[in-house]
């Protein structure tokens, strides 16, 4: 990633998008005609959620469904020190178009998402197009990672849709941002307990500072479809990311990852 290609797109986004501009959708149809051909994806993807952050700000009802950039970053890093893969990456339930592009930014794979909002629909399919992923539906028998993000709205409900959504297929694995307020309410128990075919993986918690409140922080749940015949059960890993600024103990906190998939997958 680098800084001045950052300031450069947000700066281009900024001579051509007003910021009275507070529909999604117009300001990604201002986006559609702008070359960022000379730009990388990780580059242009970092700077347009970036941009994106900094223009809804003040609009609640836009800013509480959107992912801070930094959060994709991380969920891409536990994902792949994990060993979570799979052919395609895909939200089936995605909240706002930002955290799919974050994520997959670090990984060279087609991409698909759906959304009851056809706004973020039709988001998803422009900037997908802008971003240059090859945006394709998934194949039935290909492998999926599942990447979502749960608002919390209904979490119960919200969590019961996504795995009907993901179909999950043996070993299949699903990385998904939650509320802590909501993984700790008693509903993941019960809806484990209702699709015995999954299991719980991980509960991994954000660093606080990464919140303005207390109350917003979140974790990262990922669920695995059991295999079948399987007869040894990964031990749950449950842990906590340090501070990003504190470099010691986030490397301990990824070795901490490596040693679990180690022993457990």
């Amino acid at each position: 990633m680098q800084p001045e290609k950052l300031l450069e797109i947000v700066r281009t986004l900024d001579n051509h998008i007003p910021v009275s501009e507070t529909k999604f959708s117009q300001i990604v149809k201002k986006m559609q005609p702008l070359d960022f051909s000379g730009y990388d994806q990780t580059d242009l993807v970092n700077a347009c959620n970036l941009f994106f952050a900094k223009h809804f700000s003040d609009n609640l009802a836009i800013a509480n469904k959107m992912t801070p950039p930094v959060i994709g970053d991380v969920m891409a890093l536990v994902a792949s020190e994990l060993g979570l893969s799979g052919q395609f990456i895909i939200d089936p339930q995605a909240a706002f178009p930002d955290l799919i592009f974050q994520f997959a930014s670090h990984f060279q794979r087609p991409i698909f998402a759906e959304s009851a909002d056809e706004g973020v629909l039709s988001a998803l399919l422009n900037l997908a197009q802008i971003y240059r992923f090859d945006f394709t539906p998934a194949e039935s028998n290909a492998s999926k990672l599942i990447v979502s993000r749960l608002l919390g709205i209904d979490f119960a409900k919200e969590l019961d849709s996504l795995i009907y959504l993901s179909q999950f297929q043996p070993g299949q694995a699903a990385i998904i941002l939650a509320d802590n307020v909501d993984l700790q309410s008693g509903v993941l128990p019960l809806m484990l307990k209702s699709h015995p075919e999954l299991e719980l993986l991980s509960i991994i918690k954000l660093p606080n500072g990464l919140f303005k409140h207390a109350e917003m922080a979140s974790s990262f749940l990922i669920l695995r479809r059991k295999v079948d015949n399987e007869k040894v059960v990964a031990r749950i890993l449950l842990a906590q990311i340090p501070e990003l600024s504190n470099k010691e103990d986030f490397s301990k906190f990824v070795s901490q990852l490596k040693t679990w998939k180690k022993e457990n997958l």
